[in-house]
């Protein structure tokens, strides 16, 4: 009885730490992978990070992290700009990856701007218009009120590790918004947070509120918090935009 009852107790303590530390809160599908082909085909990303769509102003369009640039540009790309480099980028959801949302333009290509440059990144998004869109997921609308602190806030994605399944929810609190970054507080959080740059940050009526970029320090205490790109820089920049 006693071997009985220590096996039923180790294979509960496994199944508690296989469980992934994920928010009870659910939000319809709204997170997107982002699938990427090169003129260079060595370059070709089937799957990286995430994304997601906005709605604004009536157009519709399509949302990933800007610091992805660090990692899958080609080796000539210096500036905000892919030229004749990039063949397509579309947005899927990982569950049903046939599903997907075609991009058009980047309609923040910049030849000017360094991608070498730190700067480049404080306004961590890129946004595509849309060729088509048979994603079948809601896109977001942004929130126009202020946060409060102590306020639950969701990012809504994968890591690079989840290869499959729904999309995840995880739970963080509001701290405070310094530059246009929001410093959020950890509740319910993966162990590793890769592969979610680019996912939305939603607030509990599914109003999007910020981008998954990476981490700040607050200088009033030196400590680092978990800190996504304030929608400011994109909303300010869609609205120069010629309304259709």
């Amino acid at each position: 009885m006693k071997l009985r009852w220590l096996i039923c107790l180790l294979l509960l303590t496994t199944a508690c730490r296989g469980q992934e530390r994920v928010s009870s809160k659910t939000f319809p599908p709204i997170a997107l992978a982002n699938r990427i082909t090169f003129a260079d085909a060595q370059l070709d990303q089937a799957r990286f990070a995430c994304g997601f769509l906005l709605q604004h102003h009536g157009d519709t369009f399509a949302v990933t992290a800007k610091h992805l640039l660090k990692f899958i540009k080609p080796k000539d790309m210096k500036t905000l700009a892919f030229g004749s480099a990039l063949r397509s980028w579309s947005l899927f959801p990982l569950p049903e990856p046939a599903r997907s949302a075609v991009t058009d333009q980047l309609l923040n290509e910049n030849p000017a701007e360094s991608l070498q440059a730190k700067a480049t990144y404080d306004n961590d998004w890129l946004v595509f218009s849309l060729k088509a869109n048979h994603s079948g997921v809601r896109a977001l609308q942004a929130r126009t009120t202020p946060l409060r602190p102590g306020e639950k806030l969701y990012v809504v994605g994968w890591t690079r590790h989840q290869a499959s399944g729904p999309q995840r929810v995880y739970e963080f609190e509001y701290y405070k918004t310094i530059d246009n970054r929001l410093l959020l507080k950890d509740v319910l959080v993966p162990e590793q947070l890769g592969g979610l740059s680019g996912a939305p940050v939603v607030d509990e009526q599914g109003q999007v509120v910020g981008i998954v970029s990476g981490g700040t320090e607050d200088p009033a205490t030196g400590k680092k918090y978990f800190a996504p790109c304030a929608l400011t820089g994109l909303l300010t920049f869609l609205d120069t935009l010629p309304r259709k």
